[in-house]
């Protein structure tokens, strides 16, 4: 990479995203053409968030921006690539059924950043060394594989030859092209954001994008590094040489909060150093044997584990409680139904519902029961018509008015009616809006934030291992957990032997 290189860190809620965009500002108040700007993300979201600020912030319109976007997708469309040549869910599927793997799921790349992840350690393990630019066999000597090297080998065999055939190229196979027979751009600038998550192969393409840039910003936080088994290579990222600035003040976490971060974040022993500051308020830290201590009725939350069985209890809690959240950004149960219930629950109390509200109750009673023949269709109903209990009687054929939903509703599963009486005992209107509380892997909320986090820090079997063979990656893993609180931090002690002490 040339000496024209400025490395920017930004530890938690910096400002990171509003740095670089304030450099932007700077390049185009200098006359540089916006499609002279390369602004590269790990992530899709992380590229379309950028370029939404961007375009908002300098009124720009979306195609004057054409290189605000993932490595992936640079690389898709300079290659002059469509869709159907990609490798996505469908061709794994199809790829495991003709050479006799298992293959419960895939994660689909949609987010363009070259993770398609899988439950097959052969298919994820043949990715991994080409991301990590090794050799098979020295990725399969490194990593102390519980898989044998024969069915590794025959693996990655059968899928190149599954490529050629089908003449379909994979995430890896895009970025191996655009270094070898790529254009070469020329940047007047060149922003590199999520630096640490980057993988070898990637940074190739960085140093090559970077050699016909005049400037170019490579801008992470290797204490925030947590994709090291997705093949990240955090240590070319801790190496780099330029001029470094650290971004020291964070509009994120309250003292206490970052103080008790710093002391995870210190037992790190290949590391940036870097100073940075919290908020001015004090924040709460606070430690609890289990966590149903935890009272989380109230305000908003954000409740992270190591993996996402460890969560199965605690959710179990939550809709006992009758609380409503997400789960890994899902709801459990459906908007639809909740808003069935709502307007059911109106019509019993004399008021009306509009035409949207109707169709969501009428499509959880079932016509046998609950509807006289002749009157479901609901096709002809003026789009600004109000409904009531009488009218649906005597105009739709309405046969279980002014019955409870849970008798009325016969289309609902047991755990779904179960769930909703539990809303149901704790908000007798039953209006529902956007949920509080989330649960989440602490991989998934990477990025995201809360008023307040509880952490739970048992680890799985596998989690042990991880930690023993590399400690640093996993307190860089609770590290990111810690910090996403902006006002309190409830830490869960570890239930059982071998968790992460904080």
């Amino acid at each position: 990479m040339h000496n024209k290189t400025k490395i920017i860190l930004g530890p938690p809620g910096t400002g990171k995203t509003t740095t670089l965009l304030n450099l932007v500002e700077q390049e185009l108040a200098k006359g540089t053409p916006p499609d002279r700007i390369g602004f590269f993300a790990f992530t899709k979201k992380a590229a379309v968030e950028a370029k939404e600020r961007a375009i908002k912030k300098f009124k720009l319109q979306d195609q004057q921006l054409p290189y605000f976007r993932t490595l992936h997708s640079l690389a898709f469309n300079e290659l002059g690539l469509n869709k159907s040549e990609i490798m996505g869910k469908n061709s794994y599927k199809e790829f495991a059924q003709s050479f006799g793997l298992d293959l419960g799921y895939v994660i689909d790349a949609d987010d363009m950043n070259g993770s398609i992840t899988t439950d097959n350690i052969l298919i994820n393990e043949v990715n991994l060394s080409r991301m990590k630019c090794l050799k098979l066999e020295e990725h399969y000597n490194q990593s102390n594989l519980d898989v044998s090297w024969h069915a590794l080998l025959r693996t990655k065999n059968a899928l190149e030859e599954f490529k050629r055939k089908k003449e379909v190229f994979d995430f890896t196979d895009m970025i191996e092209l655009f270094i070898e027979s790529g254009p070469e751009l020329k940047f007047e600038v060149l922003f590199i954001d999520e630096a640490q998550d980057l993988c070898a192969l990637q940074w190739l393409m960085v140093n090559k994008l970077s050699k016909n840039s005049k400037m170019t910003y490579v801008c992470g936080d290797d204490d925030q590094a947590i994709y090291r088994w997705n093949g990240a290579d955090v240590e070319h990222f801790i190496n780099m040489s330029g001029e470094v600035q650290t971004l020291n003040k964070s509009y994120r976490c309250p003292r206490s909060v970052q103080a008790l971060s710093n002391n995870i974040i210190s037992r790190v022993k290949n590391r940036r150093n870097k100073q940075w500051f919290g908020t001015e308020e004090e924040g709460e830290t606070n430690y609890h044997a289990y966590p149903e201590s935890v009272d989380i009725q109230n305000g908003e939350w954000l409740i992270l584990a190591r993996t996402n069985y460890l969560l199965e209890d605690l959710e179990r809690n939550v809709r006992d409680l009758g609380l409503i959240y997400k789960k890994n950004g899902v709801l459990p149960i459906s908007k639809k139904l909740l808003n069935a219930v709502w307007s059911w629950k109106k019509l019993c109390d004399g008021e009306e519902i509009e035409s949207s509200q109707l169709r969501d109750v009428y499509s959880f009673i079932s016509s046998k029961v609950g509807i006289e023949h002749g009157h479901k269709s609901l096709k002809d109903i003026h789009e600004q018509e109000h409904f009531t209990m009488n009218n649906l009687v005597r105009d739709h054929g309405l046969l279980v008015a002014n019955r409870p939903w849970d008798v009325a509703f016969d289309k609902i599963g047991n755990r779904d009616k179960e769930f909703l009486r539990c809303i149901e005992r704790r908000n007798k209107s039953f209006y529902v809006g956007e949920p509080k509380i989330n649960l989440s892997t602490i991989h998934g909320a990477k990025g995201g934030e809360a008023d307040n986090v509880m952490l739970l820090t048992d680890l799985s079997k596998k989690s042990q291992e991880a930690m023993e063979q590399n400690p640093d990656d996993e307190c860089r893993v609770f590290y990111v957990a810690s910090t996403r609180a902006k006002k309190s931090l409830h830490i869960v002690q570890p239930q059982r032997e071998g968790g992460f002490l904080i």
